[in-house]
């Protein structure tokens, strides 16, 4: 028992010596998919395969230049409820400890204005609008487990150990964006579009990681002994500008879309408190020690491209197939100075600390050089068809999806597979359109999280599996103003259109 108890004290030295604590958890807790995909429950109930349609009052947020085909001033707001569930599931010795939590939240997801107008007799609109791009939500609890040769840490020692960490994180936050928009018809069967986005995110990130030591003690009995509990609170923000640009070509019984994201640099802020208790060798808790960190930098968001075809076989039906890929290796925090974002501390020979300013990938806060993320591609799939009846019309949708996470598994050389399918309906009047759609999303795969930084994992590690569920409700409201009642197209017909516009 002594000897085991000195093991504990030997690896919490070595703990606070190099860092190892630091890399606990990525720079977000992603549980599900990160891709881009536009807001609205149409185009989500057909399973968010909406590039090549974009044809209401969501369009921008999907495809700028299917804001052409609009003819009347529309007003458009949506709204979203998500229900996730995340087990895990570790080994520890011959048993498998189960966890579970779920959380629960709404936000506004998307409102905006189009206005249409005639320009040179061609079709132009003009749009103004917010999006809640990339909803940062997310809590849990993991926890991972590595088997450790004693002797490395005390050659008089012989056996194993196990050396555990249980990680609770949680976060809160967004992406979002505001966005002036327009899209032109420049031939009868050809549109483009652009969007210019002024991007402001700002997210937490808080809670907690107890490290502890698990041996044999006298008699084969298991002791657990405690190491170190740090606790964590994170806060971020960025602010940037960014273009969108798109084009769809349009014909009777097919269209074609495509949509590319361009990549931008935005200032980064981060400020982190953090506090730290050690445990002798009796298991006794010493002063927490707390520390607070800041840094200014930029982060690097890295390009997307989309492309989308939907097909008409006949009056009432529209298939449609979107593919996305993301560049999400290439996303970038730029000079990451040491002991900021859980990054490790470097000393010197004689213990001072030395600057370690380099780049970090936002997702697994790895060297950028080093990084195991990847690239990510995502296929969807849906349709729509309409029941016209006297006064109203009543879609039936659905739609299957295909995606990964960006952020790779302990072994593996891709993220998790995302994948879900989708179900809408809604009531179209001439004026009112109500939409509802439903996602269901899961993933199953091991929980990325790196209880060493900058080693790889031994084949004694033990990483925690994560099984996620995570539910969607969807519902956008339109207004279309009527021909008679709409003065801002009469408004920005005369400002811009032609003599013969303005008899139209």
């Amino acid at each position: 028992m002594k000897r085991a108890i000195g093991v504990a004290f030997l690896v919490a030295g070595l703990l606070r010596a190099d860092g190892a604590v630091a890399q606990s958890l990525q720079n977000v807790v992603l549980r599900n998919s990160f891709s881009p995909i536009g807001a609205g429950a149409r185009g989500l109930g057909m399973g968010g395969a909406f590039i090549a349609v974009a044809d209401d009052g969501t369009a921008a947020s999907f495809n700028p230049a299917g804001l052409a085909q609009l003819r009347r001033t529309e007003l458009a707001i949506v709204g979203f409820s998500d229900d996730l569930t995340s087990t895990v599931s570790v080994a520890r010795g011959d048993t498998v400890l189960t966890s579970q939590s779920s959380a629960r939240h709404g936000a506004i997801d998307f409102g905006g204005m189009a206005i249409p107008f005639e320009l040179g007799g061609r079709n132009m609109t003009i749009q103004a609008s917010y999006q809640r791009s990339v909803d940062l939500f997310g809590q849990g609890k993991a926890t991972v487990q590595d088997t450790i040769k004693l002797s490395d840490v005390d050659p008089r020692l012989t056996g194993n150990g196990d050396f555990i960490a249980d990680i609770t994180p949680a976060q809160s936050g967004a992406f979002q964006t505001v966005s002036l928009s327009a899209g032109y018809q420049v031939a009868p069967r050809l549109s483009l579009g652009a969007s210019v986005n002024y991007w402001f995110g700002d997210w937490t990130a808080q809670g907690g990681d107890n490290f502890h030591l698990q041996v044999r003690g006298a008699g084969g009995r298991l002791v657990e002994l405690p190491l170190v509990d740090k606790h964590f609170n994170q806060q971020q923000s960025m602010r940037a500008l960014s273009v969108n640009t798109g084009l769809l070509l349009r014909y009777s019984k097919i269209s074609l879309g495509g949509i590319l994201r361009l990549p931008f640099n935005g200032a980064y802020e981060l400020t982190e408190n953090d506090s730290q208790i050690s445990f002798d060798q009796n298991g006794k808790p010493g002063a927490a020690v707390r520390q607070s960190l800041g840094m200014k930098s930029q982060l690097y968001w890295p390009r997307s491209a989309g492309a989308g075809v939907a097909l008409r076989p006949f009056k009432g039906l529209t298939l449609t197939g979107d593919y996305t890929w993301s560049q999400w290796s290439q996303a970038t925090i730029r000079n990451v100075p040491a002991g900021t974002l859980l990054t490790p501390v470097k000393t010197g020979p004689t213990g001072e600390v030395e600057d370690s300013f380099n780049d970090r990938n936002f997702f697994d806060m790895l060297p950028a050089s080093e990084t195991s993320t990847t690239n990510t591609v995502t296929w969807r799939a849906g349709g729509e068809y309409l029941v016209v009846l006297s006064k109203i019309i009543i879609p039936l949708r659905g739609g299957l999806f295909r995606d990964r996470s960006p952020i790779t598994e302990l072994g593996q050389t891709e993220g998790k597979q995302i994948k879900g399918w989708t179900a809408g309906s809604g009531l179209n009047f001439s004026r009112f359109v109500l939409d509802v759609a439903f996602e269901r999303q899961n993933s199953n795969g091991l929980l990325f999280l790196r209880l060493r930084q900058g080693q790889p994992v031994q084949s004694g590690t033990a990483a925690s599996t994560e099984a996620v569920k995570e539910d969607r409700i969807v519902a956008s409201l339109i207004y279309r103003f009527g021909a008679e009642d709409d003065p801002l197209k009469r408004v920005f017909r005369s400002l811009f259109g032609s003599k013969g516009d303005e008899s139209n």
